[in-house]
């Protein structure tokens, strides 16, 4: 972290002067065809980002499984594909997906400190965390919950939705992969060991390996200490778009790359130049647990080009 730190306040206010002319920006948002990642805000549609979308004809996956509109909460970090018409912040949804970030027993409740500890995971509570059948003050050791948010540059969760679960068929979490042993078929998430001997692996040619982002399945919780996982997911870091596809995402900055480039919730690439509008901040704000909205395209890399970077 430290490291990042000293990249984004000296390698970019170094060679990034021009870029602080852009000053704050006028934006304008996007227009046409594409993607939005964020937290849902509001209801009666869905509002992502600041638009207001329709999402009546919507295909609508919740957690890997086809869902009915209703099944869309308050705090859900979705990805959105659809129109847009940023004159009137309005789109009309084609698709909604959410996947949670973590699924499983409480082991630790600190209401002091506004944290929960969930498969070895800290999840951080916010006054803008939405709580659906509990409360933190009312979370018991042993509950069950569904956490959806922002994986921070520490690993932790930020939380925006924390759901009780009255029953949970499996327990899933993400991360990055550390303390990875392929003889013991072994590897760490934050505080949680998983042993994967038996699990599937999924978009990984070339085996598992530390600081892969993945997701985890498990059918039942921790025996002595270790989840046992049935699937380990690599998660890929394109967007899922064509090149030149417009993207808006929301996020945290987990790590900066260079002078110009940084990443957005562990896997997600952005790139900006001197072309890039700044809205309250600049280039020296892009510094570890930042949280942005970048909106641009797609480039050939899969790496988002921002248009415009927005400080939240």
């Amino acid at each position: 972290m430290t490291w990042n730190r000293l990249i984004a306040y000296g390698v970019i206010a170094a060679s990034l002067t021009a870029l602080m002319s852009c000053g704050s920006g006028s934006g304008g948002g996007m227009t046409g065809s594409g993607i939005v990642i964020g937290p849902i805000t509001g209801l009666g549609s869905i509002i992502v980002n600041d638009v207001t979308f329709d999402v009546d004809s919507a295909s609508v996956v919740v957690d890997g499984a086809p869902a009915d509109t209703s099944a869309l909460k308050l705090g859900m970090v979705v990805e959105v594909r659809g129109t847009i018409d940023a004159s009137s912040a309005t789109g009309v949804a084609s698709s909604v997906e959410f996947d949670d970030d973590l699924q499983g027993p409480v082991e630790a409740v600190d209401v002091g400190q506004s944290t929960i500890v969930v498969l070895g995971q800290l999840v951080i509570v916010t006054d803008a965390t939405v709580f659906d059948g509990t409360t933190l003050a009312t979370l018991a050791v042993g509950d069950v919950i569904e956490v959806s948010g922002f994986v921070d540059g520490e690993g932790n969760v930020r939380a925006t939705r924390i759901e009780l679960e009255d029953e949970a068929e499996s327990f899933e979490l993400k991360g990055l992969i550390a303390d990875l042993d392929a003889d013991a078929r072994t590897f760490r998430i934050g505080g949680q060991l998983i042993d994967y001997g038996d699990a599937e692996i999924e978009n990984a040619p070339g085996g598992l390996a530390n600081d892969l982002f993945v997701e985890v399945h498990a059918q039942g919780a921790p025996t002595g200490g270790t989840l046992i996982a049935t699937k380990v997911e690599v998660q890929g870091a394109d967007f899922g778009g064509d090149e030149g596809e417009e993207v808006e995402i929301e996020g945290l900055v987990t790590r900066v790359v260079s002078a110009t480039e940084f990443i957005l919730n562990q896997t997600r690439r952005v790139r900006f130049d001197a072309q890039t509008e700044f809205e309250n901040g600049m280039a020296a704000d892009i510094v570890v647990d930042a949280r942005l909205e970048a909106e641009g395209t797609v480039g050939s890399d899969g790496v988002l080009v921002a248009r415009e970077i927005e400080f939240r």
